[in-house]
């Protein structure tokens, strides 16, 4: 249930993409340093995960906290998702990222957006269930393996006609089962 915060934390879509838009997540070792790089941060800074998805190269999360440390959970993910990978997938980095000694799985920053209402809660939700159908990488939402949605269908929170949803040639969303 959605639920406004008086101090702190709240609702927020997050995007974070990898490095130069590589498709890196296409390694399941990747893919698993990063699942296990949520849940070290989830024990050390709490977070709740409404909606996610993963792409090849970049990733789509509504998660609700309730302190104002943010940046403090993503700056970890991306840490500990480089330091459980071990090693270094891109050799192509510039000059500038090797001196400030950045990493090459992820671009720098991440993209935040502060959901304030159950309806952009619902508009974020579908959209990033959506985004795999709309990047071509599956032709309906409940194709795509690497997202919550289906958890999310198993506990009610979002309906299941939504596996069917896919996109025309206009790419705007269209539902197949009305």
């Amino acid at each position: 249930m959605f639920r406004i915060y008086d101090k702190g934390g709240g609702y927020y879509s997050i995007t974070m993409n990898t490095y130069r838009r590589l498709p890196l997540f296409n390694d399941p070792e990747l893919r698993q340093a990063l699942r296990d790089a949520m849940r070290t941060v989830k024990e050390l800074l709490p977070f709740q995960t409404h909606a996610f998805v993963l792409l090849p190269d970049h990733i789509h999360w509504i998660l609700s906290i309730e302190d104002d440390e943010l940046s403090k959970r993503i700056g970890l993910i991306k840490a500990l998702t480089t330091k459980f990978y071990g090693k270094q997938p891109s050799e192509d980095r510039t000059k500038g990222y090797k001196n400030a000694r950045r990493h090459s799985i992820w671009q720098p920053r991440f993209y935040e957006k502060t959901i304030r209402s159950e309806k952009q809660l619902y508009d974020e939700t579908l959209y990033i269930y959506t985004n795999p159908v709309h990047h071509g990488h599956c032709k309906k939402v409940g194709d795509w393996p690497w997202s919550s949605f289906h958890r999310d269908v198993r506990l009610g929170v979002v309906p299941e006609s939504w596996a069917h949803i896919s996109m025309d040639k206009k790419t705007t969303v269209r539902r197949e089962d009305r």
